[in-house]
């Protein structure tokens, strides 16, 4: 019986020139890690491609591999095969296998990675394409086919292919560095720090909690936001600052229209003291220019000049609509929408400012008793720790 493997493919990495063999690697270790919990799953890099093979797993085995790596940032798609010899005999058979047991039109698709293969692509569809329709009688169909016979001859050996199954895209977790996210428990932020994940970087959350305005539920949300992030990252962790008593000396001084961006400069000084020990590169919010008050472009420059950057906003250009549809995908859309009191709300105008002049929010800020409460609010901060699901 041959093994059931799954063949991995990626795009972006493929464009990484000289350094094309370090991403593979990068992925190569990273599905490793996702299919660690399947009872022997091995996986090596090939030419084009990486490959894990699970040997002898049960169907609920191999669904649940490949749900972790669809879930794992880098696979551009894969797709559940059966490995054979590199002899047209034996990926006939595997076709006809399939075809027989299947019905509707059909198309087959030949990749050839090894171009020493006796037959290029096209006349190994045309021969195992012939074989389907004498043995089945099925029509042949190159535009909107019912099934895809996909194969790929390698060096070694060849894969026939099941169905594609699409991947997370973007490059491997670890390729880009270390960011610190602000996860505030809306539907935005869990989708900006799950695109960063997507651009290569490792992920620290940190959340500002003000336990007069949330309580368990607000901690209980966090929990299953983290436990969603876990399962595209590997593990996530979310650093929990307190955040009540930096807001009651910011009610005390600062007028109600512009405690908002105050607010979020205070939370991004203390995030980036965060980011410095930690050896982050950057800080990442869920900002969607216009959105909301907070994010127009002038209170934007406003709330990012207060720290010396560089601030990523990922999901800037992008419409609600489009951030919903994505929350769906990484599975935070249900938790972000609980009912919590966000902390940002706490004691501030029915309109805020939206045109902040950050020379005047300054000024404002001056008059704050700060004393030692932002250095107090970093030995509160509370590390929850989310493990690879």
């Amino acid at each position: 019986m041959p093994a059931t493997v799954l063949v991995v493919h990626y795009d972006e990495i493929a464009l990484k020139g000289g350094n094309r063999p370090w991403f593979e690697a990068r992925l190569r270790e990273n599905l490793a890690l996702a299919l660690k919990a399947i009872p022997g799953a091995k996986v090596r890099r090939e030419r084009g491609r990486i490959v894990a093979t699970l040997e002898g797993a049960p169907a609920e085995a191999v669904e649940e591999a490949c749900g972790r790596v669809s879930r794992t940032p880098g696979v551009a798609w894969f797709a559940a095969a059966v490995e054979v010899p590199r002899e047209m005999d034996a990926i006939e058979r595997e076709v006809l296998a399939r075809a027989t047991a299947e019905r509707g039109s059909f198309a087959v698709g030949t990749r050839r990675a090894d171009k020493t293969f006796p037959l290029n692509s096209m006349e190994v569809n045309r021969r195992v394409g012939a074989a389907v329709v004498a043995a089945t009688g099925r029509k042949v169909d190159l535009t909107t086919p019912d099934e895809v016979y996909g194969i790929e001859i390698a060096r070694e050996r060849a894969f026939v292919l099941g169905p594609k199954r699409r991947g997370a895209g973007g490059l491997p977790i670890g390729t880009a560095g270390r960011v610190v996210a602000l996860i505030s428990g809306g539907i935005d932020s869990p989708v900006a720090a799950w695109r960063m994940m997507k651009r290569g970087c490792r992920v620290l959350g940190v959340h500002f909690f003000n336990n007069a305005a949330g309580g368990e539920a607000v901690v209980e949300k966090l929990d299953l936001l983290g436990e969603a992030l876990a399962r595209w990252q590997g593990a996530f962790t979310l650093r929990v600052v307190p955040f009540e008593r930096l807001q009651r000396a910011i009610v005390a001084a600062v007028p109600a229209d512009h405690r908002m961006l105050v607010y979020r400069r205070t939370m991004l000084r203390l995030a980036d003291r965060i980011r410095m020990k930690e050896k982050g590169k950057a800080l990442v919010t869920g900002d969607s220019v216009g959105q909301v008050a907070s994010q127009t472009l002038e209170n934007l420059g406003c709330v990012y000049g207060a720290v010396p950057g560089p601030v990523l906003a990922p999901l800037c250009g992008a419409s609600k609509v489009e951030i919903v549809e994505e929350a769906r995908r990484v599975g935070t859309f249900e938790a972000s929408v609980l009912p919590h009191q966000d902390c940002c709300s706490f004691l501030i105008a029915p309109h805020p400012e939206t045109r902040g002049v950050r020379s005047e929010v300054e000024a404002m800020e001056k008059a704050v008793a700060w004393g030692t409460l932002l250095e107090e609010a970093i030995q509160g901060t509370e590390v929850r720790r989310y493990p690879a699901a």
